[in-house]
């Protein structure tokens, strides 16, 4: 799960795995396979790729927002934001999570022949 999430964050700041890998002082296969969860994260190696990826360990760690946790670095980035495009911001926020609701409630269409509505003769 941890790793997931730091490779989310990685991927969001644009940085390759090559780069962030040798920051911290291992391979860049050792990261990737920590990313994927093939290998256990070390809470040392995780606090040194959160720290190489410019974040506080502790602000990607579940607490009480469980599940969401890994969103404090966005919400972090929307505190610093100017006050005036919060509203805006809010307004996207909230048209994505329409969206993204509605798009999970709605069933897979299946796919049917149509025939033709006239009579046969």
């Amino acid at each position: 799960m941890y790793g997931r999430i730091l490779r989310q964050l990685r991927e969001s700041k644009g940085l390759l795995q090559a780069d962030v890998a040798r920051s911290v002082g291992i391979s860049p296969a050792h990261l990737a396979r920590l990313e994927s969860n093939q290998r256990g994260l070390y809470l040392e190696d995780f606090v040194r790729i959160a720290e190489a990826l410019g974040e506080k360990p502790g602000d990607l760690l579940p607490n009480k927002l469980g599940d969401i946790a890994h969103l404090k670095p966005l919400i972090h980035r929307l505190a610093a934001m100017p006050a005036a495009l919060l509203p805006r911001i809010s307004k996207i926020i909230e048209s994505l999570a329409h969206l993204i609701e509605e798009s999970a409630a709605k069933p897979p269409k299946k796919r049917t022949s149509k025939k033709s509505a006239r009579p046969r003769r």
